[in-house]
């Protein structure tokens, strides 16, 4: 007992679990999803995955009362797309594409901890035996001590595999945005009936919206003889199909004559969330501007391209059903995965897309997904079109005028938690200036807002030719 040092073996292993307990992230990959996997030692015996910014999934899934943390670092949209097709094959089940890579994972991560173990354990030994001058006894104690810590952490880690019940996760505790799960899944099998249901309520708040625009405009008496030209503004759908029933019913009820949307039509960027909206994009028949938000990808960008009357609109400007519209696409739809925009790309863009439109004529709509690229063009009487934010706004100021549409798909699945529900969406409308030379002014904007279950609705007028 005495060469092998009792108190040292006992030293070592209470650094080894220090160790994991806080400093022990690895990163392992599925190929189409990256985490970063650690162990709490002080817990309850639970996995929790933590899904930014969404919120966190967690389930007791075993005995020994150790947390598994998982936490999502990046997603591999090339590899998503990839996976998606290969379970809409119906050819394999998630489990079977999954499951093998997951375990090659966990087996390397064991084994990582496995080396960590034997390494501490034999160097926190030598470390306090340095001043013996028995060096044999010192490395057979090293050895001992690391070998020690490798059957400890060997059996911690055979209790929690041979414990794991991956079915505990059907009883799943969620948090966060995450809480609207349950609920988004029992929507997703009751499939298109949901979406008809909403269809059905869309009719009717449109139908009184559209009666009550009526009374508005003969209110304010526009003059009838002046060409106007009436513009839906839509943005951040996020793969809604609810949405476009919506989209749809606002197009046929108000006469529209373009739509602009300033991103984020998908979550992902997959050409097979693309395939889902195949016949809302068939069914428009009206000039569709669309500017790429930070959810776009390559993908996404060249399956919008493909169709006929969409204007995808990712650097310079265009005209659209007699309308000049500048733009520059969110930096990251270029990218393969979804990660943050840094404070320098962010003034470079800004900086950008205000030297795109100094060096334009005849501009008269700047569209964007993220307002914080209108940065230096909130002057000069601009009239700028946002999303980003989800948050609708209309801003009438003496110098510009900046409308948000917020989030006409109710932030996607982020949304749907029992049907606490926001859509909106802006109809703008645009009046003939012979004076500015055949430009177009903005004249008003109708922000329309669809909440809550049954649905309520509001409609508000903002006269912007008076900036009121």
């Amino acid at each position: 007992m005495k060469i092998v040092g009792f108190k040292k073996i006992i030293f070592s292993l209470v650094i080894l679990f220090l160790v994991i307990h806080f400093i022990n992230p690895f990163l392992f990959s599925t190929g189409v999803f990256e985490f970063d996997i650690n162990l709490k030692l002080v817990g309850k015996g639970n996995t929790v995955l933590h899904i930014p910014p969404l919120g966190t999934v967690s389930s007791k899934t075993h005995f020994p009362p150790v947390d598994i943390h998982l936490t999502l670092r990046n997603i591999n949209l090339e590899q998503l797309e990839v996976f998606t097709r290969e379970l809409s094959s119906g050819n394999q089940n998630w489990p079977e594409i999954m499951l093998p890579k997951i375990k090659e994972a966990v087996f390397t991560y064991f084994l990582y901890l496995l080396i960590l173990a034997f390494f501490l354990g034999a160097t926190s030994f030598l470390l306090l035996s340095y001043r013996s001058r028995q060096k044999r006894n010192m490395l057979l104690g090293g050895l001992i001590s690391g070998g020690i810590n490798c059957l400890a952490i060997g059996l911690l880690l055979f209790s929690i595999f041979f414990s794991y019940n991956i079915k505990a996760f059907s009883e799943a505790q969620y948090e966060g945005i995450l809480e609207a799960a349950p609920w988004v899944m029992s929507a997703f099998d009751e499939g298109p009936a949901v979406i008809k249901n909403l269809g059905y309520q869309f009719t009717e708040v449109i139908d009184n919206i559209s009666i009550l625009q009526k009374e508005v405009e003969s209110n304010l008496l526009l003059q009838e003889n002046q060409e106007t030209l009436k513009i839906l503004h839509v943005s951040d759908i996020h793969n809604n199909p609810a949405a476009f029933e919506l989209i749809l019913k606002v197009v046929d009820a108000f006469n529209i004559d373009l739509i602009i949307d300033t991103g984020d039509l998908v979550d992902y960027g997959t050409a097979l969330e693309m395939e889902i909206f195949t016949d809302f994009f068939n069914s428009i028949n009206i000039p569709y501007i669309f500017v790429p938000g930070n959810h776009e990808s390559p993908t996404a960008i060249a399956a919008l391209k493909a169709i006929e009357n969409i204007t995808v609109l990712e650097e310079g400007v265009v005209e659209v059903a007699g309308i000049k519209v500048a733009g520059i696409a969110d930096p990251l739809s270029s990218l393969p995965s979804m990660s943050g925009t840094d404070d320098d790309l962010a003034e470079k863009v800004a900086q950008q897309l205000k030297e795109l439109v100094n060096n334009s004529e005849g501009v008269e709509i700047i569209a964007n997904h993220n307002p914080d690229y209108f940065k230096y063009l909130r002057e000069g009487g601009n009239f700028l079109l946002g999303g980003h934010t989800h948050t609708p706004y209309i801003k009438s100021r003496n110098d510009y005028i900046e409308i948000n549409a917020g989030t006409t798909g109710s932030s996607g699945i982020r949304g749907l938690n029992q049907l606490d529900v926001t859509f909106s969406l802006v109809l703008i409308t645009m009046q003939y200036s012979p004076e500015e030379k055949s430009l177009y002014l903005p004249s008003s904007a109708d922000m329309i807002k669809v909440e809550n279950f049954p649905f309520i609705y509001s409609f508000e007028r903002h006269n912007l030719r008076n900036n009121t």
